[in-house]
């Protein structure tokens, strides 16, 4: 599998294996978390960075779930229902968004369980 990207591999990180997926990996990763994460000392240990945004990027995607099946209950008294279809729709597009975040992000750590690549910068 070494520098071969399988299905669905986020076009935007470079195949497991490489150099480049090596150098780019941290960054990536922490693209798809919480702000805070790249003050972490996680930041530069690719697999524990892994585990914790696709913890991050399955609350984020229950969190938007809940808020789309709750939109018309928790906004009708206040949003007309041609406001709440549009929140709803932003909503849909955003879940979606995660969805793709988490099947790259596991790929991702799958690739990293495997040591196909990346070595936290401790160790280089």
């Amino acid at each position: 599998m070494a520098g071969q990207a399988p299905a669905g591999w986020p076009r935007d990180l470079p195949p497991p294996g490489t150099e480049e997926f090596d150098e780019r990996v941290c960054g990536w990763l922490l693209d798809r978390g919480p702000a805070d994460l790249r003050l972490s000392p996680v930041r530069s240990m690719p697999l524990a960075l892994a585990r914790f945004v696709a913890h991050y990027v399955d609350a984020a995607l229950d969190g938007m779930r809940s808020a789309y099946a709750s939109a018309r209950t928790e906004l009708g008294e206040w949003l007309p229902p041609d406001q709440i279809a549009v929140a709803q729709t932003a909503l849909e597009a955003e879940g979606a968004r995660l969805v793709q975040a988490q099947r790259e992000v596991g790929l991702v750590e799958d690739a990293l369980r495997r040591g196909v690549g990346a070595r936290s910068t401790a160790e280089r």
